[in-house]
């Protein structure tokens, strides 16, 4: 299934916890307790109005549905020391062109003189 927009998806994860939920026989009230969450977290979660990374992940395992969040995380990538350092030197170059863009010296911009 292709979810179009983030409402959609959203709406999507909501009816996939609620479901979850209700297989497994349990009240809002328990799945909160059980993950240490409020019950204005869940109900949102469960309406499709989204919530935080946290929230979702505690209330996944209390639901047993820890797969759902190994589905979401990248596998891990083995870098080698060399290119660690590479890496990281690109993402210093990229750093220090942002800081000498001219936009940095214009007035307003945190250079300006009295």
């Amino acid at each position: 299934m292709v979810i179009g927009t983030k409402k959609e998806l959203l709406q999507h994860i909501g009816e996939s916890l609620r479901a979850a939920r209700l297989r497994a026989n349990l009240t809002q009230a328990t799945v909160c307790e059980r993950s240490g969450i409020g019950l204005t977290a869940l109900k949102r979660l469960e309406n499709g109005r989204g919530g935080t990374l946290g929230t979702f992940v505690q209330v996944c395992r209390t639901l047993n549905r820890a797969d759902w969040i190994n589905t979401l995380a990248p596998e891990a990538v083995e870098l080698s020391p060399i290119a660690y350092a590479d890496a990281l030197k690109k993402s210093r170059r990229v750093i220090d062109r942002r800081r000498a863009s001219p936009a940095a010296s214009l007035p307003g911009k945190g250079n300006s003189h009295v």
